[in-house]
């Protein structure tokens, strides 16, 4: 059902083999990734952690019971709930499941590692970000993806500025019109020091989107920079002028 798009199908199938198997795992995990699809990330939270417990008591009992499959993939249970969370702001909670999704994962996961990147820049460790960016971008190097672009403005934070340019000019090549990457482009050229390159990329952005990079709501919360490109687009900002706001997105 969830191949064909009936999600709304597939979450009331879902839902009621919950009710009739409350202590199956994967009824849970698999209502909590219709909730995903549909938006309802409480629900989705609330749901993996019923799948977590579950695959938790599994795994501790001495044997699994009889005609029963020991839950073999709790990792991935941590993941879903971790990447959840990071999408709900509960930042350290995140990086909680994250860090032991990884640990649980036991081999180099891209999907792991970009998530768990993630949530280690977002809680502010820059460094282990770094690293695992690393990773991720290692793993998938043949193919540019936007989490990129958050491993480029990690390195700009670090202090690697013709590092996380060096990246961020691949994720440029691939999504050049997005306002996200303009953005980053205007902040890279100011950061590199040629201030009047970096207004007229930011003045490319449309208005309409353009005004979002002076609202420190939007750029904490949506699009959740580094300290050091935040502190550099809102000078851009303010010198092409463009008030600064803090108005809830």
């Amino acid at each position: 059902m969830e191949s064909q798009g009936n999600i709304a199908a597939a979450q009331r199938l879902y839902s009621k083999v919950t009710k009739i198997n409350p202590d199956f795992i994967y009824g849970w995990s698999n209502l909590g990734n219709t909730q995903v699809v549909l938006g309802d990330l409480p629900s989705a939270d609330n749901n993996y952690s019923k799948a977590i417990r579950l695959c938790q008591e599994s795994l501790d009992s001495s044997e699994a019971a009889f005609g029963v499959k020991r839950c073999s993939d709790l990792y991935v249970l941590l993941l879903n709930r971790g990447t959840v969370r990071l999408n709900s702001g509960m930042y350290a909670e995140a990086l909680g499941d994250l860090e032991r999704a990884s640990a649980l994962r036991e081999r180099p996961d891209a999907i792991v590692a970009q998530n768990l990147a993630r949530a280690r820049e977002v809680n502010g460790y820059y460094n282990q970000a770094d690293k695992d960016y690393a990773l991720a971008i290692s793993m998938t190097a043949n193919e540019v993806s936007p989490f990129w672009l958050r491993a480029a403005i990690v390195k700009l934070q670090l202090g690697d500025v013709d590092g996380g340019f060096n990246l961020f000019k691949r994720v440029e090549i691939r999504f050049p019109e997005a306002p996200e990457v303009r953005a980053a482009y205007a902040v890279f050229l100011d950061a590199k020091g040629d201030t009047l390159a970096a207004r007229r990329k930011f003045l490319e952005i449309p208005d309409r989107q353009r005004l979002k990079f002076s609202d420190t709501e939007y750029l904490n919360k949506v699009v959740s920079w580094p300290p050091a490109a935040i502190n550099r687009i809102l000078d851009i900002a303010a010198l092409v002028g463009d008030a600064k706001t803090t108005s809830l997105v």
